[in-house]
């Protein structure tokens, strides 16, 4: 490229080439005092990652053009490992404006063709010329680009809770709270970011294994101990929930929660679900229907996940699964509820329901029957391991599972692989991109394999180890970016 230091002998000459060009026979060319680049684009891009090379079109990025600050740059930007220093572009100016870059050390400009190799590690300037020089315009272009792999998948150890023989995790108003077993009595904790963590007051007449039966809904937490519900909203004042005690229902163990319910295990084995409307908190049964028999629940290693649904507003997915001994052989079950907590939902019919149930005119309704085992049949191919203490989280709208040893099979180490569910829970495949926390933290992380939790929260999975009170936060980059 030939440099030239004196701008406006570069554009005199340029500006008299086109003026002679604009008055042969009778024709003109007009000339305009406008000046802006319109349109900015990347051609082939080389990429580098762990010493191969690729290339994509860097044309799918786009570029927003400010022309209040005269910036320009990517929003979504560049993969990481993008070779940047070597690029060349495109641009469309206005009015035939001219494009000038100047030089890394501001002294020289260049007319750009779009030819040329740009080195963009650096913000780099361009000026725009109008094509009757009647004045410019500039541009600072910036080329953005990951540091790192978006798909990379990391963990971080974070401050450790107190040793507790057993733990439950749940996340709740923006922070993460750790229910265990610690000295013979339930202890909580929360934290906001994991590098310390604040103790909370439970009821008084909490027992050492009220920590087992813990939910969250979008407003409040609930806690089990013995056959008394507390309720709180803040983790700092609990009330005793009466609403269970006017179903005439004893409850076994409380499972987990929905953004607007609260699922539990009745003693007789039926599931029970409280439908937490202020103005309507009641529980019911659900009905034992034929193609989805209790016979059919988990025994034992109960875990659930509740998410929104993609196609349907005021709608949430819950998936329920654990293991159940058949025969000689272990088997995972998978059950599923789906949560329509829209005005013309759930509240509507249960209005209806009451008014019919207290005119006697009425039994558990079909809609009531809202849990439905995933059968499988004889169709056992990606069929999730009965893993001892399985863990499920809605992470990068897909299901995760992990867990402790394989009941069926020895050789599998705990917590050493991760499953993922495209599909809401019919199907489970490993999924190599997922990986448990690092080398020099694994013996340490393993010795917990037996007592364990996990949620997620703000872009992070978050597992809590019982015994080595050791907490590991992990993520994959994109997500976390997302966030």
């Amino acid at each position: 490229m030939k440099k030239i230091k004196t701008t406006y002998l570069l554009i005199a000459i340029l500006l008299g080439v086109l003026t002679a060009c604009t008055k042969t026979d009778d024709s003109e060319t007009t000339l305009y005092d406008d000046a802006a680049i319109t349109s900015f684009r990347l051609g082939t891009m080389n990429r580098y990652v762990d010493g191969v090379k690729s290339t994509y079109s860097g044309s799918t990025y786009l570029f927003h053009i400010d022309q209040n600050s005269r910036t320009i740059y990517n929003t979504d930007s560049l993969p990481a490992g993008t070779d940047v220093a070597h690029v060349v572009c495109s641009m469309a100016t206005y009015n035939n404006s001219m494009p000038f870059i100047i030089d890394l050390d501001g002294e020289y400009m260049t007319y750009y063709t779009g030819t040329d190799s740009i080195d963009f590690t650096t913000p780099r300037k361009f000026r725009v010329y109008s094509s009757s020089n009647s004045g410019y315009t500039e541009y600072t272009v910036k080329v953005n680009v990951h540091k790192e792999d978006p798909d990379a998948f990391a963990w971080k150890k974070m401050t450790d809770i107190p040793a507790m023989t057993g733990v439950r995790t749940v996340a709740y108003d923006n922070r993460i709270y750790v229910f265990g077993n610690e000295g013979g009595a339930t202890k909580a904790y929360y934290t906001t970011d994991g590098n310390s963590w604040t103790p909370i007051t439970l009821p008084a007449l909490t027992d050492a294994n009220a920590w087992q039966n813990i939910a969250a809904t979008k407003d409040s937490l609930y806690l089990m101990s013995g056959s008394t519900i507390y309720r709180s909203h803040d983790a700092t004042t609990w009330d005793v929930d009466n609403s269970i005690l006017s179903a005439g229902i004893t409850l076994q163990r409380l499972l987990a929660a929905s953004n607007t319910e609260v699922y539990a295990q009745a003693t007789d084995g039926t599931l029970i679900t409280k439908y937490c409307d202020d103005q309507l908190p009641i529980w019911i049964k659900a009905t034992d229907e034929t193609q989805s028999s209790f016979d059919e629940l988990p025994t034992q290693d109960y875990a659930m996940v509740s998410f929104p649904m993609n196609l349907s507003d005021s709608t949430d997915y819950v998936l329920m699964t654990g293991n159940k001994k058949i025969g000689e052989e272990w088997n995972s079950r998978m059950w599923r509820r789906i949560v329509d907590y829209s005005e013309t939902g759930i509240i509507s019919l249960l209005i209806e329901y009451i008014t019919e149930l207290a005119q006697g005119q009425s039994d558990n309704p079909e809609w009531i029957r809202k849990w439905t085992y995933l059968d499988r049949a004889s169709d056992r191919r990606y069929e999730m391991p009965a893993l001892e203490n399985i863990q499920l989280l809605w992470y990068d709208n897909v299901i995760l599972a992990f867990g402790g040893k394989d009941l069926n099979d020895p050789t599998v180490l705990p917590l050493g692989t991760i499953y993922k569910s495209r599909d809401n829970g019919i199907t489970w495949k490993k999924d190599d991109n997922y990986t448990m926390p690092p080398a020099d933290g694994e013996a340490t992380f393993n010795n917990a394999a037996t007592s364990f939790s996990a949620t997620t929260s703000n872009g992070y999975i978050w597992i809590t180890c019982a015994g080595t009170g050791e907490v590991w936060r992990g993520h994959l980059n994109r997500v976390a970016w997302g966030e």
